[in-house]
């Protein structure tokens, strides 16, 4: 009788957890055999993927290549000098923009391409 019982809480407990996911809404998918079935909307973590954060990154380094191609290199650190003389912000500012090997390497990638 015990046995019984556990296996029925167990799955009481499964169908209130599937309840409270579907509660915070849901994706209605008509699978290959043509069921229908009702997926919850994932989570945080599958919200925000490993491609969601690197992409911002790629494309600040991107454009600190560019404008490194485009300056040159002293007269780019010769900016970030300049920043890093202001303020708070601006300081911040410095530390993000300062030549770093992955900048350099693709201003020269850059560089070769541009001409």
């Amino acid at each position: 009788m015990t046995n019984q019982q556990d296996m029925f809480d167990e799955r009481y407990r499964k169908v209130l957890k599937r309840h409270r996911q579907l509660s915070r809404g849901y994706v209605t998918k008509l699978q290959k055999n043509g069921v229908i079935s009702h997926h919850p909307i994932g989570q945080v973590r599958e919200r925000m993927s490993l491609s969601m954060l690197l992409i911002p990154l790629a494309v600040l380094f991107v454009l600190k290549a560019c404008v490194v191609t485009v300056m040159g290199p002293s007269p780019y650190a010769q900016q970030v000098e300049t920043l890093r003389q202001g303020g708070f912000l601006e300081q911040v500012g410095a530390v993000l923009m300062q030549m770093d090997p992955i900048t350099r390497g693709l201003s020269t990638i850059m560089g070769s391409i541009i001409g």
